[in-house]
């Protein structure tokens, strides 16, 4: 039985080091994830704000095609042309 502790000692020691050794992260790393974390969170943020401005401009612009598509069926029916819809 003396003769296993030894053993099992020399067997735990590098192990418990290469498991310290696998959960150590550099600082510096570390802080260049959570840098490029946030720079995507802005990025992904900014890209929600612009889709929305563009679908408030293509809200505007059906608005305005509908505008025109009643003013163009008004004058033809005026004028006695038919006009397709």
């Amino acid at each position: 039985m003396s003769r296993s502790r030894p053993r099992n000692l020399l067997l735990v020691g590098p192990l418990a080091l290469l498991g310290a050794g696998a959960c150590y992260q550099d600082p510096n790393t570390r802080l260049d994830q959570m840098q490029e974390t946030l720079d995507l969170t802005a990025t992904i943020e900014e890209l929600g704000s612009r889709t929305t401005e563009l679908q408030f401009a293509l809200d505007s612009l059906r608005a305005v095609v509908a505008t025109q598509d009643t003013v163009l069926s008004r004058l033809a029916n005026l004028a006695g042309v038919p006009y397709p819809r």
